[in-house]
């Protein structure tokens, strides 16, 4: 089999998002408007405790109750409610009876806050950040007007919603989810 019959090589992939003859290489999670665990995981944890604040006012609630409940491994729910709680969004009390609630009454905590306790500010595009300047046609460049369009609109809806409103929703979920997977994806045509 001559080199040009050959089966195509897949392209090297580094963890780290190097770059390895050539390629720019992405990290397996490094992929464009995708919600992080961290932030998935931090947003369950206070949804969680706003529910169980409006079912027995601001009793704590363990970490490990947490867990169990939202279904997050222990260790990385510690450290989001680590960075939740130097942000001032959640109190939390070592020792015999301790655990954590929420810091805020959860109609005063927008998504947007968790979020840029967890994960900073967030751009859909690295162009858009003012201290990354990598991109070859940085500020020449058509698309970053779109990007920017994304950006917005996705911050105004983290702005909007609540923690509260959230928790209200999470009630009323009844079986069916929220979406249908065919709700979501429109037909080509």
């Amino acid at each position: 089999m001559n080199a040009a019959s050959a089966p195509s090589r897949r392209r090297p992939r580094l963890v780290d998002g190097r770059e390895r003859r050539g390629y720019r290489v992405e990290r397996e999670f490094d992929r464009m408007l995708k919600v992080s665990h961290k932030t998935e995981y931090a947003m369950r944890a206070v949804v969680e405790l706003a529910i169980r604040r409006a079912d027995g006012g601001d009793a704590l609630v363990p970490a490990r109750a947490i867990a169990e409940a939202q279904h997050i491994p222990l260790r990385f729910l510690e450290q989001q409610l680590g960075a939740l709680h130097k942000a001032g969004l959640v109190e939390s009390f070592r020792g015999a009876g301790g655990g954590c609630r929420l810091a805020r009454d959860p109609a005063e905590i927008r998504v947007a806050d968790v979020v840029d306790a967890i994960e900073g500010t967030l751009f859909p595009m690295f162009c858009l950040d003012v201290e990354n300047h990598a991109c070859f046609a940085d500020a020449h460049c058509g698309l970053q007007g779109l990007w920017g369009d994304v950006h917005v609109a996705i911050r105004q809806v983290f702005e909007r919603i609540t923690i509260a409103e959230l928790a209200k929703r999470h009630g009323r979920l009844a079986e069916r989810p929220v979406w249908a997977p065919s709700e979501l994806i429109r037909p080509r045509g």
